[in-house]
């Protein structure tokens, strides 16, 4: 076994505060997530520590190591499972109860990375919304040792150099392949392993190149200053990097690198060393695991019950019982089952597998029963079933695979190419639910909302409000070939965005270098809103009232379509607020069969595209473009 380091539990301290911190969301710590990445760090340094010793000795094996992970990772798991599947039940929504339990499936089967890639973003709004989202850098961790270990003993006899070196030539390959990720496809690089396995990498190589005699050898002057270096590389990391940093490519160095140099210069005598083997830090680094196991689900439900963002004193509050609850996990249940050696080895592992298999059926039995929907009143059911997930996907499938579909010659139908983010999806559904589908031969191109869906001859990166400012440059606005091609095929162009204040104000200015570059073929949608829509809110409405429900329609959205209005001829207008709600600055969200019309209120569900599908056939500015 390794020697015990106390500022290694203190380094896991540093890594798990800002961590909780950001999911609370204190703007502060809008870097805070990086405590995943120092916590890969020492998870890759003590587990190949402990190997290699194990394989020094002989007496490596792995149903030893599974055997040890099992009782460090599974019982404090097991514990926060149990205790939100049934707050889940009594407090989720059927939709977001079937979500939950296809969460429960990938954390039984170690795959919540890929679940969570595949469903939205880390920073999405709704991703704060999920109570086993974290889950995903503990399957990061299973999946990559499950081979890992394997490799070392494989190697075994390499000689520690060419170890070093196989290890370093796949970090470096793991962090090239991140760096792109993180350029052209930052949310897989986020959450799968072949883009984070570099940083476990990282930790093992500070393991092979840190033996205890190495460590001695450095003078003390130059472990103060690898370990400040370290300490203020995390702390940068932590205060300044936010969501729109590209990661976890080259970036994600600053927080490693500092876990690194910290795991190799903090020795108990150095002014880091000190700070970070304080009984304080230590104490907060012991129960660090459980703590990160309990913080997510504590905000996510407490924001399920009505928590806002803005709420400072409760966010704090949430932040300490996730501490508590840590501790009480740690003493009770995580330390007595991961030193009990009078629980044999068959034990561990057949509760292991009963437990995991009870988390399976759990999560099966949840999504095959549509989050047990037969709970509430029939009334009350389809409202109750309306997923975001599914209705995004319902929103993004037609424009996305109508992307730069080539115009047909022989179809007589006009061709319009539809250009924005998803307000511009919600129109390409519009014509394929209603009658234009018959007139109108539709290709897309997609620029991202907050990117700006602008022609213009200068950058505007620096005004770009998308979160993820990669996205941008992927759509690449108006600057493909491609894109011009098919502004030159095309009889129309429509052009709709959730517009914001910044664009929206530069949109003249673009449409006069569109109409001087390709001819006056552009038609502008105005963005749209139906107000603040909460499905818990109104699965308390009787059926009755619902269908009256009206919502006050955002004055920043009436006032930006107004702004458009003046600056963009009339024939060239639709104010997409005005056609769906009228002018009274209140909107139904209910169309007269008692569907919604949107599901988040922005972005239009199948009912809600039908019913713009029949007045857009009837915008002058639309119909009139069918004769030219």
């Amino acid at each position: 076994m390794m020697n015990y380091r106390r500022e290694i539990d203190g380094l896991r301290a540093l890594a798990v505060i800002p961590v909780i911190l950001f999911h609370a969301g204190f703007g502060l710590f809008a870097g805070g997530y990086v405590g995943v990445d120092v916590f890969f760090v020492i998870s890759g340094y003590l587990i190949t520590g402990i190997v290699m010793a194990d394989v020094d000795r002989g007496t490596f094996s792995l149903s030893d190591f599974y055997e040890r992970r099992i009782r460090r990772i599974l019982p404090a798991l097991f514990l926060v499972v149990a205790v939100c599947t049934p707050l889940a039940y009594l407090f989720l929504l059927p939709s977001e109860m079937k979500e939950f339990s296809q969460s429960l499936i990938a954390v039984a089967t170690f795959s919540s990375n890929v679940l969570f890639w595949s469903q939205s973003g880390y920073f999405e709004g709704a991703a704060e919304l999920k109570p086993l989202l974290h889950t995903w850098s503990l399957s990061v961790e299973e999946q990559f040792y499950l081979f890992f270990p394997l490799i070392l003993v494989a190697t075994r006899t390499w000689g520690k150099r060419w170890v070093v070196t196989l290890v370093a030539t796949a970090g470096l390959a793991s962090l090239v392949l991140a760096e792109w990720g993180a350029l052209n496809k930052p949310i897989a690089a986020f959450f799968l392993l072949p883009t984070r396995a570099w940083e476990l990498l990282l930790g093992a190589l500070v393991a092979l190149c840190l033996g205890r005699a190495t460590h001695r050898q450095v003078p003390l002057g130059w472990s103060n200053l690898a370990a400040m270096i370290g300490l203020l590389a995390v702390a940068y990391a932590i205060y300044s990097f936010d969501a729109q940093t590209t990661f976890p490519g080259f970036h994600a160095l600053v927080p490693t690198l500092g876990a690194a140099l910290m795991i190799m210069g903090a020795r108990p005598e150095t002014l880091v060393g000190r700070l970070l083997g304080h009984p304080a830090m230590v104490s907060i680094g012991l129960i660090s695991y459980s703590t990160y196991l309990w913080h997510q689900p504590i905000f996510a439900f407490a924001r399920h019950l009505g928590l806002e963002q803005a709420d400072a004193l409760p966010l704090i509050a949430l932040a300490i019982l996730s501490v508590v609850l840590g501790y009480l996990s740690w003493r009770y249940v995580e330390t007595p089952i991961r030193h009990n050696r009078t629980l044999s080895r068959k034990f561990i592992f057949l509760a292991a597998g009963v437990g995991s298999l009870l988390m399976l059926l759990s999560g099966v039995s949840g999504h095959v029963m549509n989050g047990f929907v037969d709970r509430l009143k029939p009334e009350d059911r389809y409202l109750a079933s309306i997923s975001p997930g599914v209705q995004g996907e319902y929103v993004r499938k037609r424009f996305d695979a109508l992307h730069h579909t080539s115009f047909s010659d022989q179809d007589p139908r006009l061709k319009v190419l539809v250009i924005g983010d998803s307000f511009a999806k919600d129109l390409v559904n519009a014509i394929h639910e209603g009658p234009l589908a018959e007139r109108i031969q539709v290709s897309t191109h997609q620029i991202s909302v907050g990117c700006g869906n602008l022609y213009l001859s200068r950058s505007i990166e620096s005004e770009v409000t998308n979160p993820q400012p990669v996205l941008c440059r992927q759509d690449d606005w108006y600057n493909s070939p491609r894109v011009k091609e098919l502004i030159r095929q095309s009889d129309r162009v429509w052009i709709a965005s959730a517009w914001q204040t910044w664009d929206a104000a530069l949109l003249p200015e673009s449409l006069g270098n569109l109409r001087r570059d390709f001819g006056d073929k552009f038609l502008v949608f105005g963005t749209k809103n139906f107000g603040s829509i909460s499905i818990k809110k109104l699965i308390n409405i009787s059926p009755q009232r619902r269908v009256e429900t009206e919502n006050k329609v955002s004055e920043v959205s009436l006032g930006i379509n107004r702004q458009i209005a003046e600056k963009v001829d009339s024939g060239r207008f639709v104010d997409l607020s005005a056609l769906m709600c009228g002018d009274s600055g209140y909107c139904r969200i209910f169309g007269v069969d008692g569907r919604l019309l949107s599901y988040d209120g922005g972005h239009l569900t199948v009912e809600g595209a039908r019913q713009l599908a029949v007045r857009l056939s009837n915008v002058t500015a639309i119909v009139g473009g069918m004769h030219n």
